[in-house]
């Protein structure tokens, strides 16, 4: 007899268990997590859009009133600062173009932005693909480099000038070294050689 009740019993949780385990199998399917998708961008058609918009614009204003203040005030000292400033901005913008140089500053004038194209993409972090060194294969990586060259709203077509510039690999940052031109206008500017 005892040996009748523990047969019944283990026939029971044999039945039990055979019920639940479908169900136990859809619990764990639903608490899989779904693909991280993240958001790449191309810096350097992000940049020329933004190069190409009145956010840009506001800042060659700027720095256009200080230059004609200090030209007006025949300060020769500020011109050198404002001089060497415009060259040094001059190569940031070739490094952020033509290199793969941080944007980081650019992009925060439209970092409020962001989130809603990151919910709109699906995607739960937007970076520079230069910036991102490694990925696992169970990541999906997702291109959002017009739609974040469209939240500047570049005041022309940047279509053609994004498909050149993503045609070219970027010039490699170490290799890349202040134009002599830009040497040769500052020197003949303030007389050095």
């Amino acid at each position: 007899m005892k040996k009748q009740v523990q047969i019944t019993i283990s026939v029971i949780a044999f039945l039990i268990l055979t019920i639940l385990q479908p169900a136990g199998n859809m619990v764990f399917a639903q608490k899989t997590k779904a693909a991280i998708r993240i958001g790449t961008y191309d810096s350097r058609i992000v940049t020329f859009a933004w190069s190409r918009s009145d956010y840009f614009k506001q800042r060659l204003i700027k720095i256009n009133q200080q230059s004609d203040s200090a030209m007006k005030a025949h300060d020769t000292a500020r011109i050198k600062e404002l001089s060497v400033e415009a060259m040094s901005y001059q190569h940031l913008l070739h490094l952020m173009i033509f290199s793969n140089g941080s944007i980081g500053f650019v992009m925060a004038i439209v970092k409020d932005k962001l989130p809603g194209l990151a919910k709109t993409a699906g995607v739960s972090v937007i970076l520079s693909k230069w910036e991102l060194n490694f990925s696992d294969p169970s990541i999906e990586i997702v291109d959002l480099t017009s739609q974040v060259a469209q939240i500047f709203q570049p005041k022309e077509n940047i279509d053609q000038m994004s498909k050149d510039i993503s045609a070219q690999q970027p010039i490699p940052i170490d290799e890349f070294g202040i134009e002599t031109d830009m040497l040769d206008g500052y020197c003949n500017r303030f007389g050095k050689k």
